[in-house]
């Protein structure tokens, strides 16, 4: 058996057995959240985050914590950077596997950032050998609370209105750009988005923990079929070993069933299909608040739900953590691969552009999103006023330009190919300005202003799956008057991602 299979073998153990990881013999004890202080009766206040942020900054070497932007209420938003002996740089952690994890976009959700705090602690003060190997050969992102001013009032959206998970493609709000910069200047290989939902409905949607992939269909097909096979093959399957049970987002189910779509298209405003259409494998997970007495009496408890929440969430990371570990060939390939084959299919011009849609339907009421594409143009001229409105937008999504006259041209035969006409393109509902789409080119595709990863040497892939699982069971007559009989909720839960 082989040394790396062994060290494989050594981080499930560590990760999959949910071992508590023990802190360094000369390190000062670890922080606790206020919610661990609680026994998980209340959720961390904003300023116990910071007081713990700041304990792992000093006391951890494989941790640095760095405020990466300001909330309208001036609070920070931090990025917490792990990796040994100590953490890398952007441009050093671009050269190697990058897991991000994204906690608690919506602030009355806030399992994802208590789980995130005590992961980002473990890994910070790890003695266990084989997480300490796995610092070293990967670099640990986890923005623990993307959105504190909503955090601060326990509301969904930040201090401005705004729903921070609607904006990843315009990037209006101070939340967004962060996360944008982080990215950008990053290139993530994975990124985990943590959510809850509820209440949910019994048989039809009340698993413990949901999940999806990027379903923009301009993602990159390799990227896309990750997100997919992590889902499916890995996250499900873990989850269950945990004790959680899972299922996919977004879909009203009896058994193998798939009844109707309520939620979960290919919006790119959204972060999972932001980050999929920016190269990243985006997964969206949700943990279920609604009370679940099978899982025993101390579900009946307010601090007995709240803790399970937060389990399903840790449970989710370590999964995660276990996946980047075993097949970071094959994710660094897809996604280092993916800017070379998005450049080549805008220099090629052989390729819709889908300004609606989804990467399948297998409900059956078949009610997902309806296609609806343009021809690709090579290319979109900006007059100097629309210029002027977009330009930051651009350079946070790190799409290049080339200077004409009083303008600039952005030609698509660049990495950020997929969401060039998104943002520029006047039949697109959430486009930013109405630039003017280009048949023909001769200018040179610019440089872009951070260079992407380099490809590497994938292992054969086998078993990647891709395609959604047959609706069977039901006879489909039955299906639809039970698909009809949730429409109720279905609405209510359609803006709820």
């Amino acid at each position: 058996m082989g040394a790396l299979r062994v060290r494989h073998l050594l981080l499930a153990a560590a990760l999959l057995g949910s071992v508590a990881l023990t802190p360094a013999a000369d390190a000062a004890d670890p922080p606790r959240t206020g919610f661990e202080e609680s026994d998980g009766a209340t959720w961390t206040t904003h300023e116990e985050e910071v007081e713990f942020l700041e304990a792992v900054d000093a006391g951890s070497p494989y941790a640095t914590v760095e405020v990466i932007g300001t909330t309208l209420e001036d609070r920070p938003i931090h990025l917490v950077t792990l990796g040994a002996p100590a953490p890398r740089n952007a441009a050093q952690g671009r050269t190697e596997p990058v897991e991000l994890h994204i906690c608690t976009q919506h602030g009355n959700e806030p399992a994802g950032r208590e789980a995130c705090l005590q992961k980002l602690r473990d890994l910070a003060f790890a003695e266990d050998p084989a997480v300490i190997e796995q610092l070293t050969e990967q670099t640990i992102l986890f923005v623990p609370t993307a959105n504190p001013d909503g955090r601060a009032s326990n509301s969904r959206e930040n201090s401005e209105g705004v729903d921070v998970n609607r904006d990843h493609l315009n990037l209006g709000s101070l939340e967004a750009q962060a996360m944008a910069k982080v990215i950008r200047d990053w290139q993530p290989d994975i990124s985990i988005d943590h959510h809850e939902y509820g209440p949910g409905e019994p048989i039809l949607y009340d698993d413990e923990v949901l999940y999806l992939w990027p379903r923009n269909l301009n993602v990159d097909e390799a990227v896309h079929d990750l997100g997919v096979t992590f889902s499916k093959e890995v996250l499900a399957p873990c989850l269950a070993e945990k004790g959680f049970t899972s299922d996919e987002y977004g879909i009203d189910a009896v058994g193998s069933t798939d009844l109707q779509q309520t939620a979960g298209g290919g919006d790119e405003g959204i972060l999972r299909n932001a980050a999929g259409l920016r190269h990243v494998v985006g997964i969206l997970v949700e943990s279920a608040v609604t009370m679940n007495l099978t899982n025993g009496p101390d579900e009946a408890t307010t601090p007995g739900v709240q803790l399970r929440r937060v389990a399903s969430q840790v449970a989710t990371i370590d999964c995660t953590l276990g996946y980047v570990a075993d097949t970071a060939a094959a994710l660094t390939a897809a996604t280092a691969g993916a800017p070379l084959r998005k450049t080549a299919e805008g220099k090629r011009q052989d390729t819709p552009v889908y300004l609606a849609g989804q990467d399948e339907d297998t409900t059956v009421t078949g009610n997902g999103d309806a296609e609806e594409t343009i021809d690709p143009p090579c290319a979109y001229d900006l007059d100097a006023t629309q210029l002027e409105a977009v330009d930051e937008i651009l350079d946070l999504h790190g799409i290049a330009k080339v200077p004409l006259g009083s303008g600039a041209r952005v030609l698509m035969a660049q990495p950020a190919e997929p969401v060039i006409p998104l943002l520029l393109d006047e039949r697109n509902d959430r486009a930013e300005t109405d630039a003017t789409a280009r048949e023909t080119c001769t200018s040179a595709a610019p440089d872009t202003k951070t260079p992407p990863k380099e490809p590497r040497q994938a292992p054969p892939r086998t078993g990647a799956g891709g395609s959604g699982l047959p609706a069977t069971g039901l006879p489909g007559s039955l299906a639809v008057v039970a698909a009809l009989a949730t429409g109720v909720a279905a609405a209510l839960r359609r803006s709820a991602s």
